[in-house]
């Protein structure tokens, strides 16, 4: 009984001193993410204000931001998720992998398709070879101290058709991503942006961790105005699925002042967890 009592103050007094959290590994990480009721979304500008936030999440680009070190605090003390961002469906000039792959000539799974943004690119990203870019980006990324990944551009299967149907092979795609992430580093947390009728798959929940939602309520045409009560409520429910089976599911608005007062007590009504931006993402 003593030596019991013995081990257990040992440990906490390790604890304290902060050579020992007390939850290791996976189960920190993962609990980390889920209890997180605020998060923070910026790709571009000043991030430094991100890393002397209180947010719980904090989702970056690290070709942008660099290591994920400077991140991991949060003001006042207490250990933040970080994650990578990682578009997987599209590729974009200015990227690290740009003037190897595609400055001199066009890959076969390029596309000269646009999704809204110049100089972002469909992919076929089925293709082995663009496949390959983005494994080694994830590579990249979990060196660089990220907690996990942040992948966006999913809703890109829609605009583009695959062999065998483009919906499965993306499903595919994001559990072939995150074996990965998780073979590199066990408690890799991987969140999902938009795309939320995937969620509809057993097999794609049991891959993530969590997802993102962009215009949740406003904004879908990029004018700030309420979306329609259909678009809605469908897109809640598939959210509310996955929360069901203990997935985090972040929301980003783009609005401000009072408008963003209100969606933010409407996002938490629903167990969701609310952020505002600028759709540039940079501030």
């Amino acid at each position: 009984m003593q030596q019991t009592i013995g081990k257990v103050a040992y440990l906490i007094v390790l604890i304290s001193i902060g050579l020992l959290t007390p939850l290791t590994g996976a189960a920190a990480n993962k609990s980390l993410l889920k209890s997180a009721t605020t998060w923070a979304y910026q790709l571009q500008g000043d991030v430094g204000h991100i890393a002397s936030s209180r947010a719980d999440m904090a989702v970056v680009d690290p070709d942008h931001a660099g290591p994920a070190s400077r991140f991991r605090t949060k003001a006042g003390g207490g250990r933040r998720t970080v994650l990578a961002y990682l578009s997987i469906g599209e590729a974009e000039r200015g990227r690290p992998y740009w003037k190897r792959c595609c400055a001199s000539g066009s890959p076969s799974w390029l596309t000269g398709r646009t999704q809204g943004w110049s100089g972002n690119y469909v992919v076929k990203f089925w293709e082995p070879a663009w496949k390959a870019i983005v494994k080694a980006r994830v590579k990249s990324f979990l060196a660089q101290g990220y907690d996990g990944l942040y992948l966006d551009r999913i809703d890109t299967y829609e605009n583009v058709k695959a062999p065998g149907g483009s919906r499965s092979a993306m499903i595919a795609f994001v559990r072939e991503i995150a074996a990965q992430a998780r073979n590199i580093r066990p408690d890799a947390a991987v969140v999902v942006q938009n795309a939320e009728e995937l969620l509809t798959s057993d097999s794609y929940l049991a891959a993530i961790d969590g997802i993102a939602k962009e215009d949740l309520f406003h904004g879908v045409d990029h004018n700030g105005a309420r979306n329609p009560r259909g678009m809605v409520s469908e897109s809640v429910s598939l959210l509310k699925r996955a929360k069901s089976k203990g997935k985090s599911v972040f929301v980003v608005e783009y609005l401000s002042g009072s408008t963003a007062r209100h969606v933010a007590a409407e996002i938490r009504a629903q167990g969701f967890v609310p952020a505002f931006a600028g759709r540039s993402l940079a501030n």
